[in-house]
């Protein structure tokens, strides 16, 4: 009879184990591939997330987008220039659009998954990933989000009249929170220009050469708003 319980106790410990996660969502480094679609052309660029507590940031080839989450729950951006080691602060004023934390450290925003239907759900623990869809407004959504860590695992945006489709897909997760936290102290250390004072710095060539390339602008919102829109403030060509 001992070891009949013996071997419950078992079952049941390993199963409550099998629920838990012990990875950390609030210090992560994903990165992902962007594909779009249209009709027969297809072009594709890579997307990093990281997350450092209250620090977000969207890594691009040419520049890198950092969100700060402030107490008043403002959000405080400042546009990185890769290659210069350059940055533009803003204020939470000088930013456009609908301001979402959620949209920032997950990519899609919690009032679209909230709009979505929820289809299935698989795995368990870290690996559970809940499956939804939605149609609206000529658009066909499809997430695969996981549960814990708050990721897309992937997002498709389908366009049937345009015969458009942007597909978002992780390719990898690393928790390494050296490698994450000294990253955001490598962008702490760039040089940076407040947006109000760019008026004042026309005759900086790093400065008027973007302001010609329209990269200094109003601050980008995210990369999807909650209308499931991309944001094309951060992601140029």
């Amino acid at each position: 009879m001992k070891k009949a319980l013996l071997i419950i106790a078992t079952l049941v410990s390993t199963s409550s184990f099998a629920s838990q996660c012990d990875i950390d969502a609030k210090h992560l480094k994903a990165d992902y591939k962007i594909t779009n679609s249209h009709k027969a052309q297809q072009s594709s660029e890579s997307l990093t997330l990281w997350r450092n507590n209250q620090q977000v940031a969207h890594q691009s080839e040419v520049i890198t987008e950092l969100w700060e989450h402030l107490a008043n729950n403002q959000i405080r951006p400042i546009r990185y220039f890769n290659a210069q080691q350059r940055g533009i602060e803003y204020q939470p004023s000088e930013v456009r659009g609908v301001q979402s934390w959620s949209a920032k450290s997950q990519l899609v925003d919690n009032h679209l998954i909230k709009k979505m239907t929820l289809v299935s759900t698989q795995g368990k623990g870290c690996d559970e990933v809940k499956n939804y869809t939605l149609s609206e407004n000529g658009n066909d959504f499809n997430l695969a989000f996981f549960t814990h860590s708050k990721l897309v695992k992937t997002f498709s945006i389908s366009n049937k009249k345009s015969q458009t489709t942007t597909l978002l897909s992780l390719n990898n997760v690393s928790t390494d929170e050296p490698l994450i936290t000294a990253q955001f102290a490598q962008w702490d250390r760039f040089q940076t220009t407040d947006y109000a004072d760019i008026g004042d710095n026309e005759g900086d060539p790093f400065l008027a050469k973007m302001i010609n390339l329209g990269f200094i602008e109003h601050g980008a919102t995210g990369f999807y708003n909650q209308q499931g829109d991309a944001i094309q403030g951060g992601h140029h060509h």
